[in-house]
């Protein structure tokens, strides 16, 4: 089973680099590029060994959506608040999904929108970042609506 937590000494990151944190996470996910989550694990000295296997998680499922040969692009990118079912049930999880078309695809298949999702997960204490996280199960929009309701 592979590590999808990254556990941090509390004094890891500051009030102000968990800010900085979560808005450059923010934008890596506007995009859903690769390059954006390496340079993020990167600028916040996050690539020491036992933080990589939630990286190649992240980059895994970045690098399952894009086909460059057939040009994919980005239709729409949404975020909303759900809850883990899984490893950490009840936790609060930010599930970000991504709707794609393979525009180069052989016709009609150039119209067909594809969706993918990855779903983060961030603990808190005195506002800084001492967990981070993929999530593999939360529950979709539609019972996140229902539960809210």
């Amino acid at each position: 089973m592979s590590k999808t937590t990254i556990t941090l000494d509390k004094e890891y990151f500051t009030i102000e680099t968990t800010k900085g944190f979560i808005k450059d996470l923010e934008i890596a996910c506007k995009t859903m590029e690769t390059d954006l989550f390496l340079k993020l694990f990167t600028k916040y000295d996050l690539m020491v060994e036992e933080y990589q296997e939630v990286l190649q998680l992240i980059i895994q499922i970045m690098n399952s959506w894009i086909k460059p040969q057939q040009d994919t692009s980005i239709v729409r990118i949404e975020n909303f608040d759900s809850k883990c079912l899984f490893c950490n049930i009840g936790k609060k999880v930010k599930v970000y999904k991504w709707n794609y078309r393979h525009l180069g695809a052989e016709k009609p298949m150039d119209k067909v929108v594809y969706l993918k999702q990855i779903a983060f997960f961030f603990e808190y204490k005195n506002h800084q970042l001492v967990e981070f996280g993929v999530c593999n199960g939360y529950l979709d929009e539609n019972d996140m609506n229902l539960l809210n309701a």
